[in-house]
């Protein structure tokens, strides 16, 4: 390993907060408001120090890019400005251009960002500048190169981790066809490791790539991973290569819509009342914290504009979760408990055709319990006024 600002940086490590651990003890959202010094002087790191930063870009549309720099966190604003400014290399906001922005491209960074799918049946593709030929380079071979050198590899966003939109196909049915340009992500083919590192892959750092997956990446994930990374600590991955505590919940488990869920309240499509799980919600297969965290600076996330969630986050994103407003569970997984409100929901039409035995049951038992509805009423009211006030304030289900 070579000896430069960022392992340097990692002997001090026991002394520089870890945020991503602190993530895991705090709320989503919250970690930047409470740790906003430390934060800031992590980033800082990055753009005081000798660190280099590069972040290329294979088949992508930019949005991880536009997310990052529509970071709205008040506090950190500026800093993240100034990083992203101080970055020794990124097409989409470098002022400068053609043969001089060439010649900022580290050739050792110490850290690499990817943001997009890399095609490898059709490198052409996506190609930055020109090789020793004079031939369009392909990104495939900048990333290798780099990533081959490089103390930490980051793949911003789902196209990079695990292929993305460009990857569409490869893991649908035959009648799609696989993608014309062979797109992968960097260590992962959707669900399988492999890419164009293999699995076995290991940065400068001893690292596997670290993948910030999402359409696009939550800024805030990235913001933490960097600042975390910066302060010299290796963050705990799932099985994915994704940041824990950040990809550990389960976006169905905290949506506001859950007691809807639970109690069978379904809406056939998007934007109409109820769980969105009918709909063709994703959020009993996604794992993000993004139902606590939420985008646009705090404000909102897909459900509360009457979007289901379409599993952004997930690998084999965009094949597994399309048609993204239909559901089908025999091609997108297991959900979490099949056995209760989803199976509830898939017979809802058995239910239905009860509902007229329901009624004729009804009026015979209104008949016999006549004398007793003064009795029934006082039950009522108390359940309805008393009852809802001692159980914890649970929403009672109304079907």
């Amino acid at each position: 390993m070579r000896t430069d600002a960022l392992t340097a940086g990692a002997a001090s490590a026991p002394a520089q907060p870890d945020f991503l651990d602190i993530a895991a003890r705090s709320e989503p959202g919250t970690v930047v408001e409470t740790h906003l010094q430390e934060l800031k002087a992590a980033l800082q790191r990055g753009v005081d120090g000798d660190i280099e930063v590069a972040w290329i870009q294979g088949q992508s549309c930019s949005g991880c890019t536009m997310s990052l720099l529509q970071s709205e966190d008040p506090g950190i604003e500026q800093t993240i400005g100034d990083l992203r400014e101080q970055m020794s290399f990124h097409t989409t906001v470098m002022e400068s251009s053609g043969g001089a922005a060439m010649g900022a491209l580290p050739e050792t960074p110490d850290i690499l960002i990817v943001e997009g799918a890399i095609p490898t049946r059709i490198p052409s593709a996506a190609t930055l500048g020109v090789d020793e030929n004079g031939h369009p380079k392909p990104i495939l071979d900048w990333v290798v190169e780099l990533g081959e050198r490089a103390d930490v590899v980051i793949a911003a966003g789902s196209c990079a981790a695990f292929g993305g939109l460009p990857a569409a196909g490869r893991f649908d049915s035959d009648d799609v066809g696989e993608s014309d340009t062979g797109a992968v992500g960097l260590q992962f083919d959707g669900r399988e490791p492999g890419g164009i590192f293999g699995p076995e892959f290991r940065t400068g750092r001893d690292l596997p790539v670290i993948n910030i997956s999402g359409c696009p990446l939550y800024a805030d994930h990235l913001v933490l991973t960097l600042a975390a990374l910066l302060n010299g600590h290796e963050p705990v991955l799932d099985e994915f290569n994704r940041p824990l505590p950040l990809f550990e919940p389960l976006v169905h488990d905290d949506c506001e819509l859950r007691e809807e869920y639970e109690c069978f309240e379904f809406a056939d499509e998007p934007g109409e009342d109820g769980c969105l799980y009918e709909a063709g919600c994703a959020g009993v297969y996604a794992y993000c914290d993004g139902s606590m965290r939420l985008r646009n600076g705090g404000t909102t996330v897909c459900r509360n504009a009457g979007a289901p969630c379409i599993g952004c986050v997930e690998p084999a994103f965009w094949d597994r979760f399309s048609p993204f407003y239909e559901n089908n569970p025999e091609d997108r997984g297991t959900d979490p408990d099949p056995s209760q409100a989803v199976t509830a929901a898939t017979d809802r039409s058995t239910d239905r055709q009860m509902g007229l035995v329901g009624m004729v049951m009804a009026g015979v038992l209104a008949v016999l319990a006549a004398p007793l509805a003064p009795v029934l009423a006082l039950a009522w009211l108390y359940d309805n006024y008393c009852g809802d006030q001692s159980g914890g304030g649970e929403r009672a289900c109304r079907r």
